[in-house]
């Protein structure tokens, strides 16, 4: 096992830079791999999408030929070490390891070290939390350990304002060098001082939030907030950083954020992926008005696949992509979700959770009674459609069932309206009914389609009921992590 990781590091991933220069006859090069009898069958059908994409510069091809154009050498050779060596190739038979054994492991947690920030943004998830306390930099470094041991070196970076913690993070993405980090932020902390950092890290990749243009965004940020994370932007693409947006989309604003001049706008300041989150009726007095139609959902989830299919910008809608990544990932089923208090939560919305990380392994909070619940309930519905996959939202009576089930405390003041207050509980499962509706027509034919990746007999599809045969009882693992 040694012998051959080294043979990657040494070997595979250089030669893999050395194909990302931006040009196609360069990148046809990475075709070549195909040959080596090694490669993981996730590498293989990776490949496959390249040599589909590779005629018209589309899709995989297009976005590797701007990564090639825009990424400085450092980012090149990261992203590859860390995420397709690290994280896909070495980091699965550790993840297989601890499986066998009885553990579910995350595939990447998302940690909130702090929850300050320097803006207040309208209805922002995050505004309810309690400013007091954050991760210190030892329990921040112990959990990136704990995360490499289970075969995780992918983590992302929210809040808060998380680069209010600039020095404390930049010493630890040098001492972490092995990870790759995804983080969050309002991008008005970003100097040259800190992008130069992080160019030479190559490590890190931001996401900077935004709103639409200068209007949409400063109305929910404040004025000149836009400005300056374009100025970030300016910044980070001069050093060849690798980074992208935040779009969260309204009720308001779903159309606006899914034009192709929009996606064109910000290809212009160098993004190279973007990420899209839908407003969610969390904390104290919901804006509900602000949360998009079971229509416009639908709608700005077509626009996304859209996009993607003729932009080189990675783009993720992440609760209109439930049938491209199988479904909810919370609950660490996929990931987790780590408070400034230390508390595990089973996704940056779901603002509930019984343990912490003060106390507990990463790996036993993963594997709590409360976790491994949320897990046998998932697909959360009985045909498992995962064009509503979301526990909140969607399935809303699974969470209510659960919290009580469990008696799970909150995570903030107010946290517990979404399934307390009678007049959001009876809007939310409108919601859910409507969109039900709406999607399960659709969802029966996919499941009835033999061409279809989720048809019904199909393994996959079948899979996703595992947790419901499964209750594995958790023993003492401390001795994984510590």
């Amino acid at each position: 096992m040694w012998v051959r990781d080294q043979v990657l590091m040494k070997v595979i991933v250089p030669a893999v830079v050395r194909c990302l220069t931006g040009k196609k006859k360069d990148l046809h090069k990475l075709l070549a791999l195909e040959r080596i009898p090694y490669p993981s069958p996730v590498f293989r059908a990776f490949l496959k999408r390249l040599r589909r994409d590779m005629d018209d510069s589309s899709g995989i091809a297009g976005l590797l030929l701007r990564l090639g154009e825009q990424s400085n050498p450092q980012y090149k050779h990261k992203l590859i070490e860390n995420l397709a060596v690290n994280w896909v190739v070495k980091g699965a038979p550790r993840r297989i390891s601890l499986r066998k054994q009885g553990y579910w492991v995350p595939f990447f947690i998302a940690i909130s070290p702090t929850m300050r920030c320097n803006l207040n943004c309208t209805g922002c998830y995050a505004g309810l939390y309690s400013k007091h306390g954050e991760l210190g930099e030892e329990e921040l470094d112990d959990i990136f350990t704990q995360c490499k041991e289970m075969g995780n070196h992918f983590v992302v970076l929210s809040g808060g304002e998380p680069y209010l913690l600039r020095e404390v993070l930049l010493r630890l993405f040098r001492k972490h060098r092995d990870i790759f980090f995804l983080t969050f932020t309002n991008g008005t902390r970003f100097d040259e001082p800190l992008v130069k950092s992080l160019a030479e890290l190559g490590n890190v990749a931001p996401a900077v939030s935004v709103e639409g243009y200068r209007d949409e965004t400063d109305a929910r940020r404040g004025n000149g907030v836009h400005d300056q994370a374009i100025a970030a932007m300016k910044l980070l693409n001069r050093y060849g950083v690798i980074f992208g947006i935040s779009v969260t989309y309204t009720s308001e604003n779903v159309d606006l954020v899914t034009t192709d001049r929009f996606i064109e706008y910000y290809m212009e300041q160098g993004v190279v992926f973007a990420w899209y989150f839908m407003f969610m009726p969390v904390g104290r007095d919901p804006i509900l008005a602000l949360v998009p139609t079971p229509e416009q959902r639908i709608r700005c989830g077509k626009r996304v696949t859209d996009l993607r299919k003729r932009y080189p910008v990675f783009m993720a809608d992440f609760w209109n992509d439930g049938p491209v990544v199988g479904g909810c990932l919370g609950g660490a089923r996929r990931y987790l979700h780590i408070l400034n208090s230390g508390r595990v939560e089973p996704c940056v919305f779901a603002h509930f959770g019984c343990d912490n990380i003060r106390q507990k392994s990463l790996l036993e909070a993963a594997n709590s009674p409360f976790f491994k619940a949320i897990r046998r309930e998932f697909p959360y519905n009985e045909n498992g459609n995962l064009k509503r996959p979301c526990i909140l939202l969607d399935n809303p009576q699974v969470l209510r069932r659960l919290v009580a089930r469990y008696l799970v405390p909150h995570g903030h003041e107010h946290s517990e309206d979404l399934i307390r207050d009678p007049a959001v509980v009876l809007w939310v499962d409108a919601y859910a009914e409507r969109l039900k509706e709406i999607t399960e027509p659709e969802w029966q034919h996919i499941i009835c389609d033999p061409t279809n990746r989720w048809f019904k007999d199909r393994t996959e599809y079948k899979n996703l009921f595992q947790f419901k045969q499964t209750d594995v009882p958790l023993n003492d693992v401390r001795t994984f992590t510590k």
